[in-house]
């Protein structure tokens, strides 16, 4: 008769073989990219560079500056709200994931570039599919509070990535026109896997299994 020790150890071993086989759901949590790391002493503007990557996403522009820990054009004058933007008016920004993988943008905090405007003014952001159709949507930002203000994204799903354009003050860092800074871009990047299996992947996995069973079942019965 079979030892029911090595029916349970061929089950045993079956079932890891057919377990590290299975399909895996791809899948992100949310991330945050904020720029409070980049705070740095001062009441002026502090250079930053072409790019910034955090958590495997890239934000590019021409030049990329901060405002300094003192500056009154900080948002909320909190270095937890340092936020990035574009020294050049009319430059184009991006926001891409690594290896061009699809993503999905939430939201994004902006507030304007300089402290004590009055009115609203627009940003635009533009959307890019993998295949090269687009989506826009465009935001309404306060000038007043000089604070970080949240927007939400909608249909902004699978994009490859995110162009923006920023605006223009009038003069050099005088009054307060269309320019802005950003902060805090919630998003989920696609790719990621998961240890879950799918469903369908399960059923086949337990009817595998009960047929292997029976099988040894069977087998031992004979040599009785």
């Amino acid at each position: 008769m079979e030892n029911p020790m090595s029916i349970a150890k061929i089950i045993s071993k079956t079932l890891l073989v057919a377990v590290a086989a299975l399909p895996v759901t791809a899948f992100a949590g949310p991330i945050t990219i904020n720029f409070s790391s980049l705070s740095q002493p001062g009441s002026s503007y502090n250079v930053v560079g072409a790019s910034v990557t955090q958590q495997g996403v890239t934000v590019a522009g021409t030049q990329m500056y901060a405002w300094g820990a003192s500056s009154p054009n900080l948002p909320s004058l909190n270095t937890a709200d340092t936020s990035l933007f574009d020294f050049y008016a009319g430059n184009g920004d991006s926001i891409t994931a690594a290896g061009s993988a699809p993503f999905t943008i939430n939201s994004i905090d902006l507030a304007p570039l300089i402290a004590g405007g009055t009115g609203t003014f627009n940003v635009t952001f533009t959307g890019s599919f993998a295949d090269s159709s687009t989506i826009s949507q465009t935001f309404t930002v306060n000038d007043a509070p000089d604070a970080l203000q949240a927007f939400d994204f909608t249909g902004f799903t699978n994009v490859v990535d995110v162009t923006f354009t920023q605006g223009t003050n009038i003069g050099f860092y005088a009054a307060q026109s269309t320019a802005y800074q950003f902060d805090d871009i919630d998003l989920t990047v696609a790719g990621t896997a998961s240890p879950t299996p799918e469903p369908g992947s399960f059923l086949l996995l337990g009817t595998g299994l009960v047929g292997l069973v029976s099988a040894a079942r069977r087998k031992g019965s004979l040599r009785i």
